[in-house]
């Protein structure tokens, strides 16, 4: 039998012609995933600066850096960050272990804190900036992979720890240039007061907060999401109709003891011969859950009652100086504790203490802020800055008390801090002329020049805010120039076998067209001249 690998006929091509007629072809580009962007040349320099301004002076308040892995456990961020994060998480299971992309960054912090912070004496003051992703819709200012940059204050509570958190928020923006912003100031207090006095569950005070934020906003229908949220509930759907788990049963039974409504229920669906299958489960499992369900009070208007208690805090939004006569009332005729209010007041009272922002920020107490984020138990806030296409949101962050118990800590620690989504920072407009580091080019005009332009360049190295290039490929001195010409640097410094020999060098100003002859010991004075 005539063997599977013998030789080819003549002519005919063997894999080896393959792979290098392969070889030959030019290699098909490979694209960035689809809703990420590449930061390049000038940009990347750009939010580089803008992230050591913002850093700077969170230290100046005597913030420290962390940085927490981009990997964290999926675990981490289904406790309590809310189903708006969870649903936009990049999740995955690798050896058995769920991991995800971090959404955010004050659930990495809380974990490392409670990992490994919890001995440290407080408060700790923490400072960060890094890379998170979420799967969501690219807009303005926003990919899938964004950069935050925060900071949180752990183990203080009250008014002062809220009013340091909210002044470095706003200086924060004024020092990178944003002096015409909108500071919205919330507390969830209220909106908790009223779910608890509604009787509503944990889990069904979690899944109205997650649906506050979008109804104060008008993303969503308040009918939608009470559906929503009385489907999430098991409940009927808001005209009494029985929901698809509890279709069918007799209304009845919910009122016979447990075993005697199973007994029932079964015999009914076996004379009807309706099998009741739920994989693994027994058929007397299933129909005690559909019971179960049956027997559960309609959350209809429950739900529809804090909905409505939402739109009613987001339309008495205020000033501080009109909370007494809008907002109040809102708490007082329901019969609500004002502390909220009150707590909101006392730091916005304690912000001004702090010294004067910008005469062009305006401030708005709106109750109905919630930010999409289950931790938070106190005051909330988010920055927005006016932009052509709409105002933009570049900050946000609150109050989150709870978290380190749910974390995992030994107990219970208040925490509030904020994070600037830098890429929208940058989107909305800071202006920064003269933070750019000028550039200039160093040139020797033959190889054996090279060496002295090398010192020459050293030294000019030595001015603050310049960036000093060397002429790598020794291209000639029209062609650096070219070079220079194209890439926008300010000054060249050229430097010959005759500028060798006379102790001199050659400036040349790129916008000018201008040269100068300086002696070589005055060449880093005269840069610095020229660059102003």
């Amino acid at each position: 039998m005539a063997s599977s690998f013998s030789a080819a006929a003549p002519g005919a091509r063997t894999l080896a012609d393959h792979v290098t007629m392969l070889g030959d072809r030019p290699a098909a580009p490979i694209q960035r995933v689809r809703g990420t962007t590449d930061v390049l040349p000038p940009e990347d320099a750009r939010l580089r600066r803008l992230e050591s301004t913002l850093r700077d002076g969170f230290a100046s308040f005597g913030y420290q850096g962390i940085e927490t892995p981009i990997l964290e456990p999926l675990e981490l961020f289904l406790r309590k960050s809310g189903d708006e994060i969870i649903a936009r998480m990049y999740s995955f299971s690798h050896w058995n272990r769920r991991l995800c992309l971090r959404p955010e960054l004050t659930a990495s912090v809380m974990r490392a804190f409670v990992d490994e912070l919890q001995g440290r004496s407080l408060p700790l003051r923490l400072h960060y900036g890094g890379p998170m992703f979420r799967y969501e819709r690219p807009s303005r200012g926003r990919s899938r992979q964004f950069t935050g940059v925060g900071i949180e204050l752990v183990g203080a509570s009250g008014a002062a720890a809220d009013a340091e958190v909210l002044y470095l928020a706003c200086a924060g923006l004024e020092s990178v240039g944003i002096t015409r912003y909108r500071l919205v100031v919330g507390h969830l207090g209220a909106a908790l007061q009223l779910l608890a006095q509604l009787g509503m569950s944990d889990h069904a005070q979690g899944l109205v907060l997650d649906q506050m934020e979008p109804i104060a906003r008008g993303r969503v229908n308040p009918d939608a999401a009470v559906a929503r949220v009385v489907d999430l509930l098991g409940g009927p759907i808001g005209n009494g109709v029985a929901s698809e788990t509890a279709a069918g049963l007799p209304p009845t039974l919910a009122d016979l003891p447990p075993e005697q409504a199973t007994a029932i229920a079964a015999d009914i669906l076996s004379r009807a011969s309706l099998p009741v299958e739920g994989g693994a489960r027994q058929p007397g499992r299933i129909i005690q859950r559909l019971l179960a369900k049956a027997r559960r009070p309609d959350p209809t208007d429950q739900v529809r009652a804090a909905f409505e208690f939402v739109a009613e805090l987001h339309a008495a939004a205020a000033p501080p100086n009109r909370l007494e006569r809008q907002l109040r009332p809102v708490l007082e005729k329901r019969g609500l504790s004002t502390a909220p209010l009150d707590e909101v007041t006392a730091a916005l009272g304690l912000l001004e203490a702090y010294g004067p922002l910008s005469p062009s920020i305006e401030i708005e107490v709106d109750l109905s802020l919630a930010r999409g984020l289950r931790y938070y138990t106190g005051l909330v806030f988010e920055i927005y800055v006016d932009a052509v296409d709409g105002p933009l949101q570049v900050c946000g962050g609150g109050r989150y008390d709870d978290l380190v118990r749910a974390l995992g800590g030994r107990e219970a620690v208040p925490a509030c801090g904020f994070s600037f989504g830098l890429e929208r920072v940058a989107l909305a407009g800071a202006h920064e002329d003269g933070l750019a580091p000028r550039r200039v080019l160093v040139v020797g005009v033959t190889q054996e020049d090279h060496p002295a332009a090398i010192a020459v360049a050293r030294e000019l190295r030595a001015l603050s805010d310049v960036a000093v290039e060397q002429d790598v490929r020794l291209r000639g001195v029209k062609s650096a120039l070219r070079y220079a010409d194209r890439a926008g640097l300010d000054l060249v410094v050229l430097i010959g076998e005759r500028e060798r020999e006379e102790g001199v060098v050659v400036v040349r100003d790129m916008r000018s067209r201008a040269e100068t002859r300086v002696s070589r010991g005055d060449v880093v004075d005269a840069v610095r001249q020229r660059l102003g």
